[in-house]
C-alpha cells in the first residue's frame, strides 16, 4: 500500500506543480500582447480590464485543477485506506488513538505504527 500512496503522492505533487508552471507560462505569454495594446491611448483602459479579466480566468481555472487534483488525492487515500483495512485481521486496526481497549479493569490506548494515533493515522497497529 505504501507504494500506493507513494505514486498518488507523485501525481498528485506533478498536477499540482505543472498546474502552476502553465499558470504561470499563460500569464506570462499573454503580457507582451496586453503591454502592447495598452500603449495604444484610445484603447488601453478596456485593455486593462480585458487583461485582469484574462487573468483571473486562467487562475480560476488552474485553482480548480489544483482543487479537483487535491479531492481525488483525498479520495484515493480513502479508497487506499479501505482496501488495506480489508487485508487485515479483525480487531487490528487503529482508533486513531481516539479510543481505548479494556484490559481487564485497566485502558489501555490501541496506537498505531509509526502514526501514534495521531492524525496522520492510517489504521496499522
Amino acid at each position: 500500500m505504501e507504494r500506493w500512496r507513494g505514486l498518488k503522492d507523485l501525481v498528485q505533487d506533478a498536477v499540482d506543480n505543472g498546474s502552476r508552471a502553465v499558470e504561470r507560462l499563460q500569464k506570462h505569454a499573454a503580457k507582451l500582447p496586453f503591454d502592447l495594446l495598452e500603449q495604444i491611448p484610445p484603447i488601453s483602459a478596456p485593455v486593462r480590464g480585458i487583461r485582469v479579466v484574462h487573468d483571473t480566468m486562467v487562475s480560476g481555472v488552474h485553482v480548480a485543477i489544483r482543487l479537483v487534483n487535491r479531492v481525488a488525492g483525498y479520495t484515493i487515500d480513502g479508497v487506499l485506506f479501505v482496501v488495506e483495512q480489508q487485508k487485515e485481521p479483525a480487531g487490528t486496526s487503529c482508533t486513531g488513538g481516539a479510543g481505548a481497549q479494556a484490559a481487564g479493569s485497566v485502558s489501555v490506548p490501541t496506537r498505531c505504527r509509526g502514526c501514534w494515533g495521531t492524525s496522520r493515522c492510517r489504521g496499522r497497529v
